[in-house]
């Protein structure tokens, strides 16, 4: 079990072997969270579906002003949260919690954050998919929370009229996504769609809603291309973007 350099500010990452890795989504996501908090003022923070912490590691280095509240279903990513948070020294602003997002403990169902972030299951459950790796298979498939419930999770947790949920889903389940951010009071603010070139179809998007906000300007950013530029930047630079 490696640790690998984040590089930013710092931050590193115990990914162990039998746990869903960061990957690009998890990368895009924390970039697009962080979008939406204030540089230099406080923003509190949750995300839903946390694994080892890598995104939410890179929303902290982005935003030191943030504090983040994690949630992780199985054990052995949660323990690896634990880990990473000590290994980089952040237990002072990132919390975790070994929890289920449809029954959050108290003291988080008592809590309402600036901006929710996730990374919910891509699929449905899929009884054919075969893997000696149960936290990964865990991790893409809904049998531990659909996408209605994290949408739903999400939404009672984000503060009204100023907060946002984000998350970035797989682009088949965009007319879903929209669906039920209108049923969970969610309006669409941003929508980006990630492609590996600007030839090939859209692998990813990237989507953040306001919370009962009715009148949010909903826009279409520029498509993001693996292979441009503004890509190096977003992994490379620090943070200048703000979308709110």
């Amino acid at each position: 079990m490696a640790i690998e350099d984040l590089g930013r500010n710092g931050f590193k990452l115990i990914q162990p072997d039998n746990c869903f890795k960061l990957d690009t989504a998890g990368v895009l996501l924390a970039w697009f969270a962080a979008s939406f908090a204030r540089k230099g003022k406080s923003s509190k923070m949750l995300e839903l579906g946390s694994s080892a912490g890598g995104c939410a590691m890179l929303v902290a280095a982005r935003r030191p002003e943030a504090s983040i509240d994690c949630v992780e279903v199985m054990k052995e990513p949660y323990d690896a949260l634990l880990e990473n948070i000590a290994l980089n020294n952040a237990g002072d602003r990132i919390k975790a919690y070994n929890s289920d997002v449809r029954e959050l403990p108290r003291e988080l169902k008592d809590n309402l954050y600036d901006i929710v972030f996730m990374n919910p299951p891509f699929y449905q459950t899929d009884k054919s998919v075969v893997t000696d790796k149960e936290n990964v298979l865990t991790a893409r498939f809904n049998e531990k929370g659909s996408l209605e419930d994290f949408i739903s999770c999400a939404s009672a947790r984000t503060r009204m009229s100023s907060g946002y949920t984000v998350m970035c889903m797989a682009p088949s389940r965009l007319p879903e996504c929209m669906e039920l951010f209108g049923k969970y009071k969610l309006a669409p603010s941003r929508l980006i769609s990630v492609h590996a070139s600007a030839e090939k179809d859209a692998f990813l998007f990237l989507l953040a809603g306001k919370k009962g906000s009715p009148n949010t300007e909903f826009k279409v950013l520029p498509p993001l291309y693996m292979d441009s530029e503004r890509i190096n930047k977003i992994y490379t630079e620090e943070h200048t973007d703000c979308f709110i």
